[in-house]
């Protein structure tokens, strides 16, 4: 009769493993679920069908900017029928501030700074509000949480531009105060398409955030 040697299959396999071999599997098991947790927490899975998109995205929304531009449109018509005007109006705005600069004639300054800001505001101002349907449609056809915060920062840029262009191009006692209530109507209703895009139903549509979430340091002395 032969004594099961170290290495014999049978001797192993009924060999019970000590507590600390127990105790390192364990761990091992622990640290490999906290790696998987921590990877599908930083990078999300999109799901495959998100459904379709809200009605607050592809109505409510478009709707809302689609007032916003034809409120743009009116104060924009009227501007270039009236451009040279509106030159002349802004180069005596600007004249007294350019009085004391050396080596300028103010005149010839204002009126050069006038004749490119008012053509400018009244062409770069539409364009940056036409530019947030394209963003809005994609949003809702891309499923595209990147666009969304584009287009926010589109309408927060057009505002700005917006109330400056109006007071530049409208705040004269010749001109009628409701050149400057149709820009702040175009702002108002801009921002409230942006907060649309911002309900509950949309983020929940939208694909999560990809943004990696900060490395955790090991603690150690």
């Amino acid at each position: 009769m032969t004594t099961p040697g170290p290495f014999d299959d049978d001797a192993d396999r009924d060999r019970i493993p000590t507590q600390a071999e127990l105790d390192a599997e364990d761990l091992a098991e622990i640290a490999r679920r906290s790696k998987d947790s921590d990877l599908s927490g930083r990078y999300p899975a999109r799901p495959v069908d998100p459904g379709p998109p809200p009605v607050a995205l592809v109505r409510d929304a478009r709707v809302v900017w689609a007032i916003a531009a034809v409120a743009c449109l009116a104060w924009v018509v009227y501007g270039f029928a009236n451009l040279s005007w509106l030159e002349g109006l802004m180069a005596e705005r600007l004249q007294p501030g350019l009085q004391n600069v050396p080596g300028v004639d103010p005149g010839e300054k204002a009126a050069s700074m006038a004749s490119f800001w008012t053509p400018a505001l009244l062409v770069g101002i539409p364009l940056f509000t036409a530019l947030g349907y394209p963003l809005l449609v994609g949003t809702a056809r891309a499923h595209s949480r990147n666009l969304r915060s584009i287009y926010l920062s589109v309408i927060t840029v057009t505002v700005l531009f917006t109330v400056v262009g109006a007071d530049l191009l409208f705040h004269y006692p010749e001109v009628s105060a409701s050149l400057r209530v149709l820009a702040w109507v175009q702002c108002g209703v801009l921002v409230l398409s942006a907060l649309i895009t911002l309900r509950r139903p949309i983020n929940e549509w939208l694909p999560k955030s990809m943004a990696m979430k900060p490395f955790r340091r090991a603690s150690g002395g």
